[in-house]
């Protein structure tokens, strides 16, 4: 049966099937109403003066125009006059884009310098929580602060995040032990959350909605664009460099975008919720009122959730059992919690008013917008694989440099903008539905993932691996530009920050668990396979730092290397399933007819 949203009809200026756009014409029909208690017409028609006598008085200064073209003409400035244009619009987009770069390359830059950092500090078997320690509390804390930015601005917490940011990529840089690197990596990811979170959505208030697919294209390439360079940087500077410059590259990039947030982003954009609240004076958005509108409780079920459940495979993957102390209870407490974090918000959703559930029970009961939620994770699970794993498979199985590591991953990261920017225009010109994109980048990605799987444990690399990471790399970027795209078209007005922080926040925590899992499934592998022929000790020092491998004879490291090829082909085949979970996850959101974007 045809859904409400799959039916566009316009009726008393509201478009049925958009609850954004319905949103936003209750706002221009108050405006309206407004103008027009200030407008002299209304003001000598409400004192009796006849509509025609009234307009030839008023001669030259008051165009006869009938009432239908006077409130469409009004209804259409007052739109146009709530978004920001020029130079100041191009300010604001450029420092909104270089900070959302500057968070998302730090997800990838370590993927190529962490053999330098492990060989300084040590650690390689833990290796993996230089990466997941950012992921954590940048996916996990996306949509409290979407919330933080709905009570007190956008721009506060923007400013807030960058700061957090860029103090604490000095200290990363500044780390003298892996674990004090750990540490100031998780605090790293609550400025990076922000910065994310914040970034990419105010895009959707910044510019009308006509330019959405445009601006959605341009994010999903800037995004791909960091990871791309991430490596490339990271190789670079633990190449020629000290592996501390990878954290040290932010500090200047930071400054620079905070600058301009500073001097271009005015204290309230008219779109935001916090507009609202913009004559009331700053310590209000401190009162207990206000404060208690922040689901503290569901943030909190939602980053342990996340936290016992990658700790627990984190643990795995340094070796310790899954039936060890250190495993096994943080396992059985996830489910719990989870269930937990469910229960809360349908409760704080039916049964009360506050506070604002960090995921309302509305979006869970949304099948469309659950098969957003679900495509995202999936995807969000192979593109951060393929962007930390391929290049350590360059580097232990191909014996190149983390500079190089970097370079044949072009393929991969170069195709991902290129897709998304493909998706953004079939969907907005061509008029094709997403569900169709998404199904193609579904194919895309299990054909590429598949044929990766079966990459050679040779020394040389072939190049129709770098074919595979194209297909793979497309059918990324369709799923980037279309989940985002899609959020304003199946949410409501209200929940349009939370939808978006959710995207991103499930697409990264995608990212973190499937990283821990993958890792997981490797080191259990290679393990057993390298002590066949290795002591111990050996397989212990070598699973510590890669850098050994030049100690061995030539015919051990051939050995090795078909090891650590067996391993990572593994990881692959284990993303051909999540790749192949996009297809049931997409055929969730169809109705009777295909889900489609208005034209505005």
């Amino acid at each position: 049966m045809e859904t409400q949203r799959q039916k566009m009809e316009t009726q008393n200026g509201k478009v049925r099937g958009w609850p954004l756009a319905n949103e936003y014409a209750d706002i221009f029909n108050m405006e309206t109403q407004k103008l027009e208690l200030r407008d002299p017409r209304v003001v000598e028609r409400n004192w009796g003066g006849s509509e025609s006598t009234m307009y030839e008085n008023r001669g030259k200064d008051w165009p006869l125009v009938s009432r239908d073209e006077e409130s469409g003409q009004s209804e259409k400035g007052q739109e146009a006059s709530k978004y920001i244009v020029g130079w100041r619009l191009h300010l604001i987009s450029f420092a909104l884009l270089l900070s959302l770069f500057m968070s998302q390359m730090e997800s990838s830059i370590v993927s190529t310098s962490v053999i330098a950092i492990t060989n300084d500090l040590g650690g390689y078997e833990k290796s993996s929580w230089v990466f997941s320690a950012y992921l954590l509390t940048y996916s996990g804390l996306l949509i409290i602060c979407a919330k933080l930015s709905d009570i007190f601005g956008r721009k506060p917490v923007l400013v807030i995040s960058i700061v957090v940011f860029v103090a604490f990529s000095g200290a990363c840089g500044g780390s003298q032990t892996f674990i004090e690197l750990i540490m100031f990596r998780w605090v790293q990811g609550l400025g990076g959350s922000g910065i994310y979170s914040i970034a990419t959505l105010l895009f959707f208030e910044l510019v009308p909605p006509a330019k959405w697919p445009d601006y959605t294209a341009l994010v999903s390439a800037v995004i791909a664009l960091s990871l791309i360079c991430g490596p490339l940087f990271g190789g670079a500077i633990s190449a020629h460099g000290e592996w501390r410059w990878v954290f040290y590259i932010n500090l200047p990039i930071g400054v620079f975008a905070l600058g301009l947030v500073l001097i271009s982003m005015p204290k309230r954009l008219q779109t935001e919720p916090a507009a609202l609240r913009a004559k009331l004076p700053w310590w209000h958005g401190f009162q207990l009122s206000t404060l208690a509108r922040v689901d503290v409780l569901g943030a909190l079920l939602l980053l342990g959730a996340c936290l016992l459940l990658s700790t627990a495979l984190q643990q795995a993957t340094a070796g310790v059992s899954f039936t060890a102390a250190k495993v096994l209870p943080l396992l059985v407490l996830a489910g719990p919690v989870w269930i937990a974090f469910v229960v809360w918000q349908w409760f704080a959703t039916t049964k009360r008013t506050s506070p604002e559930p960090v995921l309302p029970w509305r979006l869970f009961t949304n099948r469309v917008f659950v098969g957003l939620i679900l495509n995202t994770y999936f995807a969000g699970t192979i593109l951060t694989v393929c962007i930390v794993q391929l290049p350590q498979r360059f580097t232990t199985v191909n014996g190149q440099s983390a500079f190089q590591a970097g370079v044949r991953l072009l393929p991969f990261g170069a195709f991902i903008p290129a897709g998304s920017v493909l998706a953004a225009i079939l969907i907005g010109r061509a008029r094709i539905s997403p569900l169709y994109i998404l199904l193609a980048g579904g194919f895309l990605e299990v054909i590429g993932t598949a044929l990766l799987s079966q990459s050679s444990a040779e020394y040389h690399i072939s190049a129709a691996q770098y074919g595979y990471q194209i297909l793979a790399g497309t059918g990324v970027g369709f799923f980037n530009a279309t989940l985002v795209l899609l959020v304003p078209y199946v949410v409501d007005k209200r929940d349009l920050a939370v939808g978006t922080a959710a995207i991103a926040q499930f697409r990264l925590l995608g990212g973190a668990v499937g990283l821990a899992i993958v890792t997981t499934v490797m080191n259990r592998s290679i393990a057993p396979r390298l002590s066949e022929f290795l002591a111990p000790k050996q397989v212990d020092i070598l699973l510590e730092s890669t850098s050994v491998l030049g100690m061995f004879s030539e015919s051990i490291q051939s050995e090795i290397r078909s090891v650590f090829s067996y391993g990572h082909n593994l990881q692959m085949k284990a993303l051909i399933g999540f790749a192949a979970a996009q297809v049931p996850a997409t055929l969730l959101m169809w109705g009777k007819e295909a889900l489609s974007v208005p034209k505005i």
